[in-house]
């Protein structure tokens, strides 16, 4: 039993590092390998639980529709297939939404089967985050770790979007404040929980997210109002921001880690400094927070830090919620003075949009992950997006009343399920991952996120499971056999898109060394791989037109209109096809003028070209 526990626990934390340091961002390539392989663990914790090797979760009410209904979410992404204006997408959230619900029922798997899972999941996460955010830094101190800081400066890596290794930052700040104010841990631990919350600090304000610091805000206050030890975690903080202070002005005022588009030589010479004054505010982090652990303060002297600090926190949330959402549709600018702009960043134009995409689908959405083709409609400007930076007004537009009920459900179950498991430090720290995933969700698209939702979802299971009584099952490998057969059919699913994409790269290649034979054949196979998504008829298209086939050619764009009707891409490039293989003028402007209904300010909106005001011939076309 020890040895299955402890096997579990390895996998689960191999898993969580490889989500949160190598997912790519929101790219659905890594989900294949990284949702597998926590697939493959949850089937085997799965199949060990059903053979006796390991104990059944035993949940409550709480924790039963926490699972039921996030099942049901996931599901339901999958059903809306068969509407979806994107049904590619659509199936690539439901393969998202399976790796989360594997990492939910991994996180169930080790909260009931090890002994002390909240404290142990506490510390892993918190040195995988700290992790992160010192990769991340360690950018800007050597610029070859990731040159693309020389582009755009904000903090990213290696999570692959600011706003996201922001939220991932302030997931570990209760973490940290545990470590650092948890009068039972020895002063080493509790210096190291203080450079945990310094480290993760800088971080955070690097990423210029204002999302990311109203979230980090949102952690602390909850933390620290929720918390025994509020004085020991005040102080943390305290010695923290005040050793962060020279990191922070340096680092927001230096053009080598500051500003975009920075030569090498420039980000060198400032890095090098950047990395030098970390590290020394780490050093006296570390060393007050040695020198301030066996301390303590009069009751009285106490109360008056709690409140003090509680008001300043409190005002700059309230500061913090104003900056981020107020003020006009303009486009925010990416250097440090954007945490000042009181402009949404599109963000409610966005959110308009999503809207009404609601209003017009609102029962069953316009399926899962096909926002984007909604907004292009809907646009002012060529900023395109995927999702509208909402994580209930996405889920509204996109899987109606009946997907927002069931995701809905399932985070308010869990929420009731953690808020009874509040008590013990290590739960509290863990717990307040969720609502604080929950309320940067406001203002950002973290479903898209592995990152972010995984180690979310993983620790909300852990704390549902623990502490509920044990329960083992007589051996069953019949059902156990069943567990491992369902595993394996849900890795397909995951892998046959990212597979199909391989082959369309394939394909394309063998065009390029003019094997059109063998791009046929690839593009076919990734057609039969996935069959709602255009890239392998365009690819074999290509190919046929090589061969000479021009009628096959065209029949494959029409198909590619078929599949997804609603994708001005499929209607531009069938469109062009016409105009420039077939010379067919007429038909050629009729499905460019489609395409640019689906998207004004698209490529077709240029290859239209209206006739002189004031003449009645129609206008050229070009592509």
């Amino acid at each position: 039993m020890r040895r299955a526990s402890v096997a579990l626990l390895v996998a689960a934390g191999i898993l969580l590092a490889a989500a949160i340091f190598f997912s790519g961002g929101s790219t659905d390539g890594p989900l294949a390998w990284i949702g597998g392989g926590a697939i493959i663990a949850a089937g085997a914790a799965g199949a060990a639980a059903l053979s006796g090797r390991l104990p059944v979760p035993e949940l409550d009410r709480a924790g039963i529709l926490f699972v039921g209904l996030l099942a049901g979410f996931v599901v339901w992404n999958g059903i809306s297939i068969a509407w979806s204006a994107a049904p590619d997408r659509s199936w690539n959230y439901f393969n998202r939404g399976l790796a989360y619900l594997a990492f939910a029922v991994l996180g169930l798997a080790v909260g009931a089967a090890v002994r002390r899972a909240p404290r142990t999941v506490a510390l892993g996460l918190a040195a995988l985050i700290g992790g992160a955010c010192l990769w991340a830094l360690a950018g800007k101190v050597i610029p070859a770790l990731y040159e693309d800081y020389g582009r755009f400066a904000r903090l990213r890596s290696p999570v692959g979007y600011w706003n996201a290794l922001a939220l991932l930052a302030a997931l570990g700040l209760p973490l940290g404040l545990w470590i650092a104010s948890r009068r039972e841990h020895d002063r080493r631990l509790r210096a190291a929980g203080v450079v945990l919350v310094y480290v993760l600090g800088i971080a955070a304000v690097l990423t210029y997210s204002r999302g990311g610091l109203l979230a980090a805000v949102f952690a602390i206050v909850a933390y620290l109002a929720l918390t025994r030890e509020r004085v020991e975690g005040i102080a943390a903080l305290g010695i923290a921001v005040l050793a962060a202070l020279p990191a922070l002005v340096w680092g927001l005022t230096q053009p080598g880690v500051a500003d975009d588009f920075q030569s090498n030589a420039v980000r060198v010479e400032d890095g090098a400094w950047f990395g030098l004054i970390v590290f020394l505010g780490a050093l006296a982090a570390f060393g007050a927070a040695w020198w301030a652990a066996p301390r303590h303060v009069s009751e009285r002297t106490g109360r008056l830090v709690v409140r003090g600090a509680l008001v300043v926190l409190v005002a700059f949330a309230l500061f913090s919620a104003v900056v981020a959402v107020r003020g006009g549709e303009d486009v925010v600018q990416q250097g440090p003075s954007r945490q000042l702009s009181t402009g949404s960043n599109n963000r409610t134009k966005w959110w308009g949009e999503a809207w009404d995409a609601f209003a017009g689908q609102p029962i069953i959405g316009v399926g899962a992950g096909s926002f984007e083709y909604v907004h292009r409609k809907l646009r002012k400007n060529k900023i395109d997006v995927t999702e509208p930076h909402d994580l209930p007004l996405q889920f509204a537009a996109e899987t109606g009343l009946v997907g927002f009920a069931l995701f809905a459900g399932a985070m308010g179950a869990a929420l009731v399920g953690l808020w009874r498991r509040r008590d013990d430090a290590a739960t509290l720290a863990l717990g307040l991952a969720l609502p604080t995933y929950l309320f940067h969700g406001l203002l950002d698209y973290d479903w898209d996120f592995l990152a972010v939702t995984a180690p979310v979802l993983f620790a909300t299971g852990v704390l549902l499971a623990y502490g509920r009584p044990e329960r083992r099952v007589t051996a069953q490998p019949l059902w156990a056999v069943v567990a491992v057969l369902a595993a394996t059919t849900l890795l397909f699913s995951l892998a046959a898109p990212r597979l199909a994409v391989k082959r369309v790269e394939e394909a394309y290649a063998a065009i390029d060394r003019n094997d059109t034979e063998s791009a046929v054949d690839k593009a076919q196979e990734a057609r039969s791989l996935n069959p709602l998504s255009i890239e392998p008829l365009f690819a074999e298209a290509a190919a046929e037109e090589a061969r000479g086939r021009v009628g096959r050619a065209q029949r494959l764009y029409v198909d590619a209109v078929e599949v997804q009707p609603l994708n001005a891409r499929a209607w531009y490039e069938l469109g062009c096809f016409e105009l420039q293989v077939l010379n067919a003028t007429q038909a050629a402007r009729r499905d460019l003028e489609r395409s640019r209904e689906l998207d004004p300010r698209g490529p077709a909106a240029t290859a239209l070209i209206a006739p002189p005001q004031g003449q009645g011939q129609p206008g050229t076309t070009r592509c």
